[in-house]
């Protein structure tokens, strides 16, 4: 979602990656990725310890290819109050650039 689109492809990864739900599960997931990102409510609900973790997650996850997905990373970044410095370390340790 972070290029503003989540397609099929996308998403049988994701629940490949996610192996066996039930349909309540399933359920969960479908409902949470059709709703919008909102970075300010993620970065509100990640404790100070965590920041970092949840950035590097995303530098994991994104593959950034596009302007919105660079884009995504820096609101992300800028959400969580992460410092240029943090922001390059993470990406360093994760040889992403």
């Amino acid at each position: 979602k972070a290029d503003g689109t989540f397609d099929v492809e996308e998403q049988g990864r994701l629940l490949d990656v996610l192996g066996d739900l039930d349909a309540e599960e399933r359920a969960f997931v479908e409902a949470e990725l059709a709703k919008p990102i909102d970075l300010m409510a993620l970065a509100a609900d990640t404790s100070d310890a965590m920041k970092a973790q949840v950035y590097a997650t995303s530098v994991m996850a994104v593959r950034v290819d596009t302007p919105q997905e660079a884009a995504y990373l820096d609101g992300l970044a800028a959400a969580l109050g992460l410092s240029d410095e943090t922001r390059a370390r993470v990406h360093a340790s994760m040889g992403a650039s």
